[in-house]
């Protein structure tokens, strides 16, 4: 008992070992497991960062569940799937069956970012009693250009959340809000492929047992990086007429036709297009200018261990159609997710080539093959890198690379 007590990790570990090396993926799973409601984050450089704000117990299970530093791939592949994967055979990673999909409802099929494949999903798990809540990223009430994780427990609360966030959200950060404060018994999550390794490792150790046990279901989305706010700002400021961040009321990352553009909404009720999404990721946010450093090192494109995994689909796989989603289940959880919200009328599916996934845009590219050689690079110098138990190797795909509009 006294030896298993010694063994244990506090928060000043984690601080020491992750976030003060930069492995801090600020996915928040620390302050989302932390039940004396110890740990939060804190924004006071513009990203968020866990701080200790409590008296820490030395309980470990922050330092135990962390994704920054270590991501057993492999134990998780086994755990989960049953079997371990080949970058070779599998390159996005291990599944049951590849989809695309759209909603059946024509609004939120229109004011979704892709095709409202995971709003579908979402409103079908919370309508039909399969889950109380769903933990997913929104719009912050205090700073409405910034966004903030949610608890949405309706179809409403999820259509306020509706399109992409370019920026990090500590998504998990509320789990042990609404399951140990809220009561809800039964919670979906919605988050990048960071967030899915955090939830995953606490479903895997079992512990906390009662927030373990009420993740019922966890869709990822598709993710080449996420960006620095500064980037966000600077990209306002400089693109546009816009002077103070403090005037914008709304920010839209995809607004507009697909693939949208960003839009900002001001306090005198005035529209302001900034840059279409070809420009900003393309040119500016996504060349490497304001790509948060620690997803330069992360090598998930996919959401590999998501129940589903969703995201754009960039070849025009149906004439006169661009909203429509790359939809992957990995679990029979997923599946029968995807199956049930399909015969519900949620979503309608129909099956997509999983090789068009690595084609798709260049968030494939800049996860599997970048992030893998940076990983090489980086600990051929020694500096701190995640420890994703795969070995690092970089396997080109037998194929001519082209990059869609």
């Amino acid at each position: 008992m006294g030896a298993e007590r010694i063994n244990k990790r506090s928060f000043e570990d984690l601080n020491a070992d992750v976030v003060r090396v930069g492995l801090c993926t600020s996915c928040g799973t620390c302050v989302g497991v932390c039940a004396t409601k110890a740990i939060e984050m804190n924004y006071a450089l513009d990203e968020p960062l866990p701080r200790l704000v409590g008296k820490c117990t030395s309980c470990g299970a922050c330092y135990d569940i962390c994704p920054g530093k270590d991501v057993p791939l492999r134990d998780m592949d086994r755990f989960f799937f049953g079997r371990e994967r080949d970058e070779e055979k599998d390159p996005v990673g291990i599944f049951k069956s590849c989809y695309r999909g759209w909603s059946t409802d024509p609004y939120v099929k229109a004011t979704s970012s892709s095709g409202g494949v995971v709003t579908g999903l979402c409103n079908f798990a919370l309508e039909n009693d399969i889950v109380d809540a769903v933990i997913m990223a929104g719009w912050s009430k205090d700073e409405p250009a910034r966004c903030r994780p949610i608890i949405a427990t309706s179809p409403e609360e999820v259509a306020e959340a509706a399109r992409s966030a370019m920026v990090i959200v500590p998504n998990n950060a509320l789990l042990a809000e609404a399951v140990l404060r809220e009561k809800h018994a039964r919670v979906g999550v919605v988050g990048l492929p960071c967030h899915v390794h955090g939830l995953r490792k606490l479903q895997m150790k079992g512990q906390p047992k009662k927030l373990a046990a009420s993740v019922k279901f966890v869709i990822g989305l598709f993710c080449a990086s996420t960006y620095y706010w500064e980037g966000v700002r600077h990209l306002v400021r400089e693109f546009s007429d816009i002077r103070d961040m403090d005037e914008v009321v709304r920010l839209d990352y995809r607004g507009g036709q697909w693939p949208g553009g960003m839009y900002a909404v001001t306090k005198d009720a005035k529209v302001h297009f900034i840059a279409s999404k070809h420009d900003y990721t393309w040119h500016f946010l996504g060349a490497g200018t304001f790509k948060r450093d620690r997803c330069l090192m992360c090598t998930d494109f996919a959401a590999e261990l998501a129940d589903v995994s969703c995201g754009d689909i960039f070849q025009p796989v149906k004439p006169g159609d661009r909203r429509i989603v790359a939809t992957v289940t990995r679990t029979d959880v997923g599946e029968d997710l995807v199956r049930k919200a399909q015969e519900a009328g949620y979503i309608q599916v129909e099956s997509h080539d999983p090789m068009l996934i690595p084609t798709s845009g260049l968030g494939w590219e800049s996860k599997k093959h970048a992030g893998m050689y940076r990983l090489i690079q980086r600990r051929e110098f020694g500096w701190p890198t995640p420890d994703y138990q795969y070995e690092p190797k970089v396997v080109p795909l037998d194929r001519r690379l082209t990059f869609p509009s």
